[in-house]
């Protein structure tokens, strides 16, 4: 699998990222952490900015679960992560 999924991880934190796993281990490419902004909204950060933006390998004792995210928020993960603007809208982030 090497598709945009929300994980879960044991820490609480919920990353969405280009995921693929292989061997005991996910791969979370252009990972971006999902934060709470009040109101219904989501604010959406870099995962680890202090880091070079390589990808990053995660051990599966670490992460709860994952699932595909919304379609719109695909969309503005995409987008963030490629440059590319998908017509269409909808979900609000910040």
């Amino acid at each position: 699998m090497s598709d945009v999924q929300i994980v879960r991880l044991v820490t609480g934190e919920e990353v969405v990222a280009k995921v693929s796993y292989a061997k005991g281990f996910y791969t979370l490419t252009d990972p971006i952490l999902l934060v709470a902004a009040g109101e219904g909204k989501i604010g959406m950060v870099p995962y680890i900015p202090y880091a070079k933006r390589a990808p990053i390998v995660i051990g599966e004792a670490h992460v709860m679960f994952q699932v595909e995210p919304m379609d719109e928020l695909k969309k503005q993960i995409v987008e963030q992560t490629s440059g590319l603007i998908i017509p269409g809208g909808g979900l609000k982030l910040v």
